[in-house]
């Protein structure tokens, strides 16, 4: 898998408009999922991330650019229980995406962290794999995100059901 994180506005029609514009600017991230040292038994989490080695940071691969390294923060900012939902659906060129919706702590929880993160990297680690990697331009204030790079739809219900089934 390799993605991009989308922050989703509250309103059914803008989330539409950003899913619509987002599905058309991601076209050029491809690639597969790294595998990194992390623990596969965390179904999801969001953690600050590098390109340069960092001591107490975990290297992994990226999987927005294969053969790539990334380090992860050994802080997470948020994992699937802080998710109050998790779906699969399709965007509008036809790809799986994973919409999640952060419980209130959850949205308090990433925005802290992305407000620490302003400049750097953010990135969405599935099942043990970087699968997302961004850069915080601004904190994140909204409870919806869209993680996109699944295989297929059917991986991305079959996490958004491991998701779910966390809380």
């Amino acid at each position: 898998m390799s993605g991009a994180m989308i922050p989703l506005p509250s309103s059914p029609r803008r989330r539409a408009l950003t899913l619509a514009i987002a599905a058309s600017a991601l076209l050029a991230l491809a690639g597969c999922a790294g595998t990194g040292a992390l623990s596969q038994s965390r179904t999801f989490e969001l953690r600050g991330a590098t390109t340069v080695p960092t001591d107490g940071w975990t290297r992994a691969e990226n999987g927005d650019q294969p053969g790539s390294v990334v380090y992860l923060s050994p802080r997470m900012l948020v994992d699937a229980s802080d998710v109050q939902r998790a779906t699969a659906q399709k965007d509008a060129a036809g790809r799986a995406i994973l919409i999640l919706q952060f419980t209130p702590a959850g949205t308090a929880k990433l925005t802290a962290g992305t407000r620490e993160l302003r400049g750097k990297q953010l990135a969405a680690v599935v099942e043990g794999r970087v699968t997302n990697m961004a850069m915080v331009q601004e904190p994140m204030t909204i409870n919806t995100m869209a993680l996109t790079g699944f295989k297929s739809f059917e991986d991305a219900a079959r996490v958004a059901h491991l998701i779910s089934s966390t809380r």
